[in-house]
């Protein structure tokens, strides 16, 4: 049976951690095979049972030739989209000669239309991730090449089916994480409140957007190489006492007096049984100014709370910590016309005084954390 390379496996699990190898892989195949292209595509079911590319890879040569090669082949004009997606096995080896799939008017269709884009005959070797993808490694002869699969080529793709298999679908699994992680963490900056990940030495191994911002700013929290450090001396001790556990409630008040506070929160990482991966001492610190401001959008508090525009400018002004008289002020409006219009708002919010109404707004989506 045919051999494959261990260069060709090695540059295959290398590409799951470094997607720019793809190119470099298909390079290796294309030489091995003697073929005009080599392409990968994560194919996805979409409506009527067609199957659709959601990424895709190919070698450097089809990627100078891409616009030609894409004009038809990549387009659901071509047949082989049309394939039904499911159910196939968990491996497939065949072409176009071979499958079954395509009638009399596809394949004249398929011929014409790889033709006129400079591609001959291909065949392929899929694979089934999951119910609703797949993942395929096709191979295109020149457009002069009528051949079918031979059978060593048959035979290489044989050997490499199980390592292509268990490739795709690592790499699909860590593409997946790390798009969770990805939104994730613009979840956490959406909440403007800091958070960061440190170990019990201080070394820091995530942080989010606001927490970025305030190490870049530096005035009570920086960064030293990789290790978090508290400008001043009291606050570092009371830092490393936080994150190594000895304070009682796992919170600290960071500055005051004549400089800005900090509130600092530390929650233990519990790691999951059997997985490895993260220090087993890591601590999510999240952190806030008490004295940032924060913004409560009259167009947010207008939808939530079903108040007018102008009754939600009041109630903003009131929750970021305004008064009335200020609020008339600002306004131009008599202090007397900005109390009706309060009256209007704890009416149609159930709220009994104005203290009741700020808290409910404190307690809404309405907030957006903002450092004076």
């Amino acid at each position: 049976m045919a051999a494959i390379s261990d260069q060709w496996i090695g540059a295959l699990y290398g590409a799951i951690e470094e997607p720019g190898r793809w190119v470099a892989l298909m390079d290796l195949l294309r030489r091995d095979f003697q073929v005009e292209c080599v392409a990968a595509q994560l194919l996805v079911a979409a409506q009527g049972g067609r199957a659709l590319p959601v990424w895709g890879t190919r070698d450097s040569h089809s990627e100078r030739h891409g616009r030609l090669h894409d004009s038809w082949a990549n387009t659901p004009a071509n047949p082989r989209f049309g394939r039904p997606i499911g159910p196939m096995p968990e491996t497939e080896i065949l072409s176009d000669a071979r499958s079954l799939a395509y009638s009399s008017q596809d394949r004249r269709q398929l011929s014409n239309g790889l033709a006129r884009c400079g591609l001959g005959p291909a065949f392929w070797m899929s694979h089934r991730l999951d119910k609703d993808h797949r993942f395929t490694l096709i191979f295109h002869r020149n457009v002069d090449d009528r051949r079918d699969m031979d059978p060593r080529e048959e035979a290489m793709l044989t050997r490499m089916a199980p390592h292509m298999q268990q490739a795709a679908r690592l790499w699909m699994r860590m593409s997946e994480a790390e798009a969770k992680a990805e939104w994730l963490t613009q979840a956490h900056d959406a909440t403007g409140t800091a958070m960061l990940a440190c170990d019990r030495d201080l070394r820091l191994h995530w942080c989010n957007g606001p927490a970025r911002a305030m190490l870049a700013q530096g005035d009570r929290l920086r960064l030293r190489h990789g290790h978090l450090a508290a400008v001043g001396r009291a606050d570092h001790e009371g830092l490393t006492a936080l994150v190594e556990g000895r304070t009682d409630r796992g919170v600290m008040a960071m500055g005051g007096m004549d400089q800005t506070a900090l509130h600092l929160r530390a929650s233990p990482f519990t790691p999951m049984p059997g997985r490895s991966g993260l220090p087993r001492d890591l601590l999510l610190l999240t952190i806030a100014c008490p004295e940032d401001a924060v913004h409560y959008a009259p167009e947010d508090l207008s939808l939530l709370f079903g108040i007018t525009l102008t009754e939600a400018a009041l109630a903003s002004c009131l929750a970021a910590g305004g008064s009335v008289s200020e609020f008339a002020a600002a306004r131009g409006i008599t202090e007397g016309t900005a109390r009706l219009h309060l009256k209007r708002v704890l009416a149609k919010t159930g709220a009994g005084r104005q203290s009741e109404l700020v808290r409910r707004i404190g307690g809404s989506v309405a907030g957006a954390r903002r450092a004076l």
